[in-house]
């Protein structure tokens, strides 16, 4: 679907965004929307984790961003911060377009409470390239028309504590985009008010959260 860094603006600016009260959290995160590209040829910059063990978002397709660190002043310095030592993209005021809605996650799906914060950027219509860390097996430019594209709507089986279930995913090559990421996008979407094609509603909060 084609998309217009204005019309995201004035998406954003009409949006008034919903905060999580943070005595009902164990912890924070946040995760960084950073665009790239000419109108109407709008990309999102998305990563591959690495593979470490214990990880339970291990080999996952995410959004920049990682959990906050005592020195941190605010949820959008975090997104900020880890999409640069994640990337090695450099965030400023300069490309800020807004917030989308904080939102819960349950770590592990029944345990302690996480409160997410996402952020939207633009940094011009070049698509810079990616200096990785070691916390990241691959990034890529991911052209906004390909996440709304139907043809790539799917599905992903999960397994947990001895039970299968599907979730709504998006294709990416060899790789699935669901779970929290799904979950973001999605939010990301409602705000533009274009929702992503998917095959089955969107797992609740303390299900799906690749």
């Amino acid at each position: 679907m084609p998309f217009s860094v204005e019309q995201i603006r004035r998406a954003l600016a009409r949006h008034t965004p919903q905060d999580i009260t943070r005595d009902e959290v164990s912890a924070e995160a946040a995760v960084a929307l950073v665009l790239a590209g000419a109108d109407g040829d709008l990309a999102l910059c998305a990563i591959r984790r690495a593979e470490f063990p214990g990880d339970p978002w291990s080999g996952h397709m995410a959004l920049p961003g990682g959990r906050a660190s005592p020195e941190d002043p605010s949820p959008r310095d975090v997104a900020e911060r880890e999409t640069f030592e994640e990337v090695g993209l450099r965030l400023s005021g300069e490309h800020w377009i807004g917030p989308l809605s904080d939102m819960l996650v349950r770590l592990g799906g029944s345990g302690p409470s996480m409160a997410l914060s996402e952020f939207v950027y633009y940094l011009g219509e070049e698509r810079p390239d990616f200096l990785i860390s070691d916390e990241v097996a691959e990034a890529f430019w991911i052209p906004l028309s390909h996440l709304w594209d139907p043809a790539n709507a799917s599905r992903l089986e999960w397994q947990r504590q001895g039970a299968k279930a599907l979730y709504p995913a998006i294709r990416y090559g060899e790789h699935s985009i669901w779970g929290i990421t799904f979950r973001v996008l999605t939010l990301f979407s409602d705000v533009l008010d274009a929702p992503l094609p998917y095959l089955e509603e969107v797992p609740g909060p303390g299900r799906g959260l690749g």
